[in-house]
């Protein structure tokens, strides 16, 4: 009915065109505006090498989606980008499995000095369904975060990712982020997310996804 509040998923279902795979030029950008959008995240801090190793994993990972809209000209990395799986656990031991050994440390000493977010990830572990979900792993926008420029923004690049979802059966998206990004919070409640569980310092957060 004529104005009735839409869902963006469902609107991107109808509109949406074939997007040009993710290439290696595009890894290199992506790693680059993930570092300017998340310079707080385990992966940022690891470094560049980490972040290219990670993304070109969920890449071929045949579960997981990354949609990424470069910036314009010269600055391709001031773009928007966003990653999900429909298979969290298995994405997650296949990303981690594909890294070098090198990577890897520096990864995991990363994660190791920020202990919070794996505590509640395993106290969500009986609560996050283990299928017909999807997952959204990370999500940014140089836009933004620099204030100006007139790149894709954050519910674009989401709306692509909840559109992929539905296309692969999930009937729900869930996120996490920090508590103290109130920020954030607020985004994915504009977006439909209402709040399930904080622990730990982070917030679960779920929607449900329109039928495909």
């Amino acid at each position: 009915m004529a104005g009735e509040p839409t869902d963006p998923a469902a609107e991107h279902l109808r509109s949406s065109q074939p997007r040009e795979p993710v290439g290696e030029a595009d890894v290199v950008a992506l790693a680059r505006c993930h570092r300017l959008c998340l310079p707080e995240t385990a992966s940022s801090r690891a470094g560049l090498s980490v972040l290219e190793g990670l993304y070109r994993a969920l890449i071929r990972d045949r579960d997981a989606e990354v949609v990424w809209r470069p910036g314009d000209g010269a600055e391709p990395h001031l773009g928007a980008f966003a990653a999900g799986t429909v298979a969290l656990r298995e994405t997650e031991l296949a990303v981690r499995r594909s890294l070098s050994a090198v990577d890897f440390a520096r990864l995991a000493l990363r994660v190791a000095a920020m202990p919070m977010h794996v505590l509640a990830r395993r106290r969500w572990e009986q609560v996050i369904p283990s299928a017909g979900i999807g997952y959204v792993l990370t999500l940014g926008s140089a836009t933004a975060v620099t204030g100006h420029g007139r790149g894709a923004r954050g519910r674009d690049v989401l709306a692509d990712l909840e559109a992929w979802f539905v296309a692969r059966g999930a009937r729900e998206s869930w996120v996490d982020t920090e508590q103290s990004n109130g920020r954030a919070i607020e985004f994915y409640r504009r977006g439909g997310y209402v709040e399930v569980s904080r622990d730990y310092g982070q917030v679960l957060l779920k929607k449900p996804l329109p039928s495909g």
